[in-house]
């Protein structure tokens, strides 16, 4: 059984290689570390088979490393989801909680929360579920602010680490599911122009880059609605 200092590593790890190159100073702005202890861990991971560091193409999980860390993911967006629907929690509460509970639950707990909610795909924020296989589902999507103009994007999930975020997006009505319209940035660096729910909205750019999900052609008539 790893640590939930090494879980930690190893789920940021996997987000940076899922999102590009990965960088020391990038896994230490996500483990919340400095530079030197992300060199002292990696050293360590490298030992346990978990990670291999190659001199050209950089860090890279090992398949051991991999399933560990998409374990973890599961935990943690399995419990996100179960907090908020059995528990009452708000979506901007359970990134927290879940963070400190992914490393205590048993297997079994685990497969008896995904009994519970039906075994679900997607968690509160539009997140994929790993499956108890250890495989993550592909979904096609991209950031709003990249959408065409004048198209309907149908939101797919939002960035879960920010809480005043979400409940600017809930306030807005900016949910997994939710179709808008994206009619582009007004001039010199302003907001985003959309419409929720018949409702002009001028959207802050931060936020734009944190919304994703995908330009539907038939303008979200038949976006599908996530769990």
């Amino acid at each position: 059984m790893h640590t939930p200092s090494i879980e930690d590593y190893l789920k940021a790890i996997y987000k940076s290689e899922a999102e590009g190159d990965i960088t020391s100073r990038d896994i230490a702005e996500r483990v919340g570390v400095s530079a030197p202890a992300v060199s002292k861990m990696l050293r360590r991971l490298v030992e346990l088979k978990l990670v291999r560091i190659h001199a050209k193409t950089g860090i890279h999980l090992t398949p051991f490393g991999q399933r560990t860390a998409l374990q973890t993911i599961r935990k943690h967006r399995l419990i996100e989801l179960f907090l908020v629907r059995e528990l009452g929690y708000r979506w901007d509460e359970v990134h927290d909680e879940a963070e400190r509970l992914e490393h205590h639950i048993s297997p079994l707990f685990e497969e008896r929360i995904a009994e519970k909610l039906g075994h679900p795909d997607f968690d509160p924020h539009g997140d994929p579920i790993p499956t108890a296989e250890g495989r993550m589902p592909e979904v096609e999507e991209i950031p709003l602010h990249t959408a065409e103009i004048e198209s309907h994007f149908v939101i797919t999930r939002l960035v879960d680490g920010d809480p005043k975020l979400l409940q600017y997006a809930a306030s807005l009505h900016l949910l997994p599911g939710a179709t808008i319209e994206f009619h582009g940035r007004q001039p010199f660096g302003g907001p985003y122009n959309i419409i929720v729910g018949g409702e002009p909205v001028a959207l802050a750019p931060e936020a734009a880059a944190q919304i994703f999900g995908r330009v539907s052609p038939d303008g979200g008539r038949r976006g599908a609605r996530r769990s």
